[in-house]
């Protein structure tokens, strides 16, 4: 049956970010309820001891930003290494200004948190594979502001851009190894530090098509597919988890009627109301 190609059963996956009970906790819990044994690591031994999740998991505490605790997170893998979710990025409230006040250290901080460790990370683990002559499946969360503009926003987006470049070279190199690379674009989704950033339960699906903010789990489903054998003949792929909002133009108002039009006659026949 196809869904048994869902199953991870025996095969060692790292999630780096595991902790926090956002996006990579679920993402960690999604691969351990399909079997996997998860390596789950985090910087914050007491997120690492909040995890509960089932079956096999290795809680690995280090700093991803390292050769040190790259090495250290690869060695940790028990058996054959099928795969890694690169999860650890994110946006600190000093990353938001515009491009014209954006400070040298606050550029290096964010390119350093969302996308340096995802180059040498995947490195290593890809390195393993080889050795094994396994293959396996690397799945990295970018963000919809690595697709399209992210004013204010400058260092994030222009990592994520970078991830989603990084993500389709790996895959053309690495593709001779059986070794696939891909990417989710997760948009608006909410998560414990997300709530900084969006407060008003209102505004929460402002912007997007399906009228609310995705989920940690939504995010997870699609990166359990990428890292099992549903996805075996996908690689270099970027898949949007946003709810609809990269297909929408910023032109178009909440009702998706575009902001320019303003004839009466238009907007009846638009809305229904033209009799």
């Amino acid at each position: 049956m196809i869904t048994d190609r869902l199953r991870l059963d025996g095969r060692s996956v790292i999630v780096s970010g595991a902790g926090g009970g956002g996006i990579g906790t679920s993402c960690a819990r999604a691969l351990a309820e399909a079997g996997a044994v998860v390596v789950a690591v985090d910087r914050d031994q007491d997120r690492l001891d909040a995890l509960d999740l089932p079956g096999e998991t290795v809680l690995v505490r280090a700093d991803i930003g390292t050769a040190e605790g790259v090495a250290e997170v690869v060695a940790a893998a028990p058996g054959v290494l099928h795969g890694l979710v690169n999860v650890v990025g994110g946006s600190l409230l000093p990353h938001w200004a515009p491009a014209l006040d954006f400070a040298r250290e606050q550029w290096d901080a964010s390119l350093d948190l969302n996308l340096h460790h995802v180059m040498f990370l995947s490195q290593a683990v890809a390195r393993r594979m080889v050795d094994q002559e396994s293959g396996g499946s690397i799945a990295t969360i970018a963000s919809t502001g690595g697709v399209v503009a992210a004013p204010y926003h400058v260092a994030y987006g222009t990592a994520k851009a970078a991830v989603l470049g990084l993500t389709r070279t790996l895959a053309v190199e690495w593709g001779q190894y059986g070794i696939r690379v891909n990417a989710v674009a997760a948009g608006s989704i909410t998560t414990p530090r997300a709530t900084s950033t969006v407060q008003d339960p209102g505004l929460a699906g402002r912007g997007v098509p399906m009228r609310r903010r995705g989920t940690p789990e939504d995010v997870a489903a699609a990166v359990l597919f990428l890292v099992s054998d549903l996805s075996a003949y996908t690689t270099g792929a970027v898949l949007p988890v946003d709810g609809g909002a990269l297909q929408r133009l910023g032109l178009f108002d909440d009702d998706n009627v575009p902001v320019h039009v303003t004839n009466p006659q238009i907007l009846a026949r638009i809305r229904g109301t033209d009799g």
